[in-house]
């Protein structure tokens, strides 16, 4: 997996840390297979998703050591199946309404 990220200055400025940004991406079955195996991701049946799917990704400097990679698709929206049980959703609303 290879991302072809930018700085992002004015994001970075914003937030006090350094961002950098990936305007669409192609994340694969395969992708998320080796993320999987490396237990960087969990409970995601990727037998299940599209061959491919067009996303934004994000990557956040935490520190020297680490940084966090957020995958996203500024036009998805939660279908209506998670809010019919929203005690075993929880915490997957209150993240969708928080990003």
């Amino acid at each position: 997996m290879e991302i072809n990220a930018q700085f992002d200055a004015e994001s970075s400025k914003i937030s006090g840390k350094i961002i950098f940004s990936c305007e669409r991406y192609e994340l694969s079955q395969e992708d998320i297979a080796e993320m999987k195996k490396k237990k960087l991701i969990s409970y995601v049946n990727e037998d299940t998703l599209p061959r491919t799917i067009t996303c934004q990704v994000l990557i956040f400097i935490e520190d020297a050591y680490k940084a966090r990679v957020m995958f996203f698709d500024p036009r998805f929206v939660m279908p209506l199946e998670v809010f019919e049980d929203p005690f075993l959703n929880k915490n997957l609303i209150e993240w969708s309404q928080h990003n």
